[in-house]
């Protein structure tokens, strides 16, 4: 049966970490138990085969959960649990216990060889069988009874070992990160902005590309919701035909549900007119429609400015999209974004809800 959890489904332990977004890994099914040779001694000399078979080994499963944000807490070799051995008086081993390794909603399988998809799971308690367990190996009761004919009586003395269980290397793919995703060119401001707005804590510096894997922070509301907001690895212009960090860079983009920009309002050197422009085209040299998941403009560094005439000019410019003022390092109108990004919030489920047996990642050959 299905009676292990791999990790805790509680809380948001992963946030101030760098997302993972992708991992390779080898999966095993865990080994049949070993077969059993015993003969039971009757009455008048006489004696019969009695020694049982091994367990099958534990499979391994895939299982989505709305409370993980990524892989970080997947190891890349799992190995299921071993069957028991048979024992004497055709008592059968116990069958390993399965392993449930959870995983993000939106989550994609697919084969490290092929490089093809082989399940898409964008239901919640989804359930995908990994690796399958090894048969357990015959005991000699088992091997006896298939091998008699008729009246012989010749009993076997034998037993086999359990087979090993299913190898595969996988791979895992989130088709969605993050509710929101950051973008804007570097030193914007976007990881000051995340650390101001959820509990995540990505590096911060003044000098491009702080940020080379996308961090992911969890924005709460009332009543159990919450939304997931990335920073994403800062873009340049050039992104688009592979300059900077390129098309990994877009591709965590691409895996957003709704993008929001950041400008630096204080940089004498670009104007934010100008950002927004560049920003727009790589997007769009990218993907076309990309633009049309941009929810808003966070102006940052408005703690910089003399005045509000470069957001009033940037609001006539782009008269569609909802401008945004902030501080992020002053924490100055940081209640505004989450006010603006609430229409994207969706409910979780919260520890008083949960009723999951926790399962320790260092035993039984998982590391």
């Amino acid at each position: 049966g299905i009676n292990a959890e791999y990790g805790s489904s509680r809380g948001d332990i992963y946030t101030e970490s760098a997302l993972i977004d992708y991992l390779e890994l080898e999966v095993r099914g865990g080994r049949g138990g070993v077969g059993c040779a015993s003969i039971q001694k009757l009455q008048r000399n006489k004696s019969r085969p009695d020694g049982a078979d091994g367990g099958k080994g534990g499979s391994v499963y895939f299982k989505t959960t709305k409370n993980r944000l990524d892989f970080s807490h997947v190891s890349s070799e799992i190995i299921g649990n071993s069957g028991s051995v048979g024992m004497s008086k055709n008592k059968v081993g116990a069958q390993g216990t399965d392993i449930i390794v959870p995983i993000p909603v939106g989550s994609i399988v697919g084969c490290q060889q092929s490089q093809k998809p082989l399940a898409e799971l964008d239901e919640a308690d989804e359930l995908y069988l990994a690796a399958s367990g090894g048969k357990g190996g015959r005991g000699n009761r088992t091997i006896s009874s298939e091998s008699r004919s008729g009246r012989d009586k010749h009993f076997c003395f034998d037993k086999e070992e359990g087979q090993e269980g299913e190898l595969l290397s996988l791979y895992l793919e989130m088709k969605i990160i993050a509710d929101i995703g950051l973008v804007g060119l570097p030193n914007a401001g976007k990881s000051s902005l995340l650390r101001a707005i959820s509990a995540a804590k990505p590096k911060v510096a003044s000098y491009p590309f702080t940020t080379l894997r996308p961090h992911v922070g969890v924005i709460h509301y009332d009543g159990y919701h919450r939304l997931r907001m990335a920073d994403i690895p800062g873009l340049i212009e050039g992104s688009s035909l592979g300059c900077g960090l390129g098309f990994s860079f877009l591709k965590h983009i691409e895996r957003c549900k709704s993008l929001l920009y950041v400008i630096d309002m204080s940089n004498p050197d670009c104007d934010p007119n100008d950002t927004i422009n560049i920003l727009q085209k790589e997007l769009e040299a990218y993907k076309s429609g990309l633009t049309k998941t941009v929810v808003g403009i966070v102006a940052n560094k408005i703690d910089l400015l003399d005045g509000p005439q470069k957001i009033l000019e940037l609001a006539r410019e782009f008269p569609h999209y909802k401008i945004i003022p902030v501080s992020a390092l002053e924490r100055r109108n940081i209640s505004a974004v989450r006010d603006v990004l609430e229409p994207f919030k969706y409910r979780y489920v919260h520890d008083s809800e949960l009723d999951v047996q926790e399962w320790n990642r260092d035993k039984d050959g998982i590391s």
